[in-house]
């Protein structure tokens, strides 16, 4: 390989490998920056989203209070029915129930709903937890045998001045949670979800997912941690982080989000992108100019030298050395030559007048 091509080849690896080093410097620090100000986004949101969910609920968690109070101020059975007329409570919950302690028989706002043969309130699980609580708490979501609907229940205690003589509920629709979670979509780059603690997918845009562990969105288990996690959903990469719900009694929900890797990052793909075209092109150019300057300033000059110095090997001495007006290596060799051509001639001048 000519030297002409040996110092740009050099030249040229010297640039891209500086300006790659550069480069990756420079998209780590935007890559950062950009999850940084991604997860500080996230956690903006998920604080106001969580804010909301738990206002609509604890509201809902009062109505009940609020009735529990009001039946053990006075403890009658016509009480706890007058109580559960009343058109607020028909506005706010679907249905709202309740059962003796003394029979387990359905009371309810609802003539309509009739629970089959031998059915017991006492033994369902909301009557139990509403048992263990001393106010009004949320039962764990479930899906509607009927509708197929996403519901969740608030029970509380039937209580005659203190003294434990039933429980009582209201159910309430996911659709409103639902609704609020879905307003997110992080400018078209993914979504937010409700899952709990043991994994159990609450509320997602894909209504399938209900009741589901996590494993069946993601291709493996996500830790329920509030950082930043990279997943697979099916082929596709994604960002994956869990806040915590904060302010309502006996639950412990997660907002999750999901975001698109390659649509949140795009950004930084993008600068990744121009960098390495940027390297390459910098690399040629460079290439190009040393090439070029090459040729002119040096190799065109020694390439004139080297044919002056083949001439004068073939006993040519009427020769014409060129860039001896030059102050630089260039011209201290076509000066070292000048001589060496004029060292010759005396000599063959000397041998003939012997």
């Amino acid at each position: 390989m000519k030297i002409s091509q040996k110092v740009p080849l050099v030249t040229s690896i010297i640039v891209i490998a500086s300006f790659a080093i550069f480069s990756r410097f420079q998209y780590n620090m935007v890559r950062s920056a950009m999850l940084e100000k991604l997860e500080s986004n996230i956690a903006e949101t998920s604080v106001v989203l969580s804010q909301q969910i738990t206002n609509w609920l604890n509201g809902k968690l009062a109505l009940i209070d609020m009735m529990a109070e009001t039946i053990d101020a006075d403890f009658e059975r016509q009480t706890i029915q007058t109580t559960m007329n009343n058109p607020l409570l028909k506005k706010e919950f679907i249905l709202v129930y309740g059962v003796l302690d003394t029979d387990g028989k359905l009371i309810s706002n609802t003539p309509s709903w009739s629970p089959p043969a031998g059915w017991d309130g006492r033994k369902r699980p909301w009557y139990k937890l509403a048992r263990s609580t001393t106010g009004a708490v949320l039962t764990e979501p479930y899906v509607d045998t009927k509708t197929k609907e996403v519901l969740i229940s608030a029970v509380s205690c039937l209580k005659d001045k203190g003294e434990f003589q039933g429980a009582f509920g209201g159910d309430l629709s996911m659709k409103t949670v639902s609704d609020a979670v879905n307003t997110l979509n992080f400018n078209n780059t993914g979504y937010a979800f409700l899952v709990n603690s043991q994994g159990t997918i609450i509320s997602h845009p894909d209504s399938n997912l209900n009741g589901k562990q996590l494993s069946s969105l993601f291709t493996e288990s996500p830790t329920l941690s509030n950082r930043l996690q990279e997943l697979k959903i099916e082929d596709n990469l994604v960002l994956t982080k869990f806040s915590p719900m904060k302010g309502l009694a006996n639950t412990e929900w997660l907002i999750g989000v999901v975001l698109d890797k390659d649509k949140t990052m795009a950004e930084a793909n993008s600068l990744k992108v121009s960098a390495i075209i940027g390297m390459l092109i910098s690399g040629l150019i460079s290439s190009l100019v040393l090439y070029i300057t090459m040729t002119r300033l040096l190799l065109n000059p020694i390439n004139k030298l080297i044919a002056t110095a083949d001439e004068i090997s073939l006993g040519k001495l009427d020769f014409e050395i060129l860039e001896t007006e030059r102050t630089d290596e260039i011209g201290a060799l076509a000066k070292a030559i000048e001589r060496l051509g004029i060292s010759i001639q005396l000599a063959i001048k000397r041998l003939q007048k012997k």
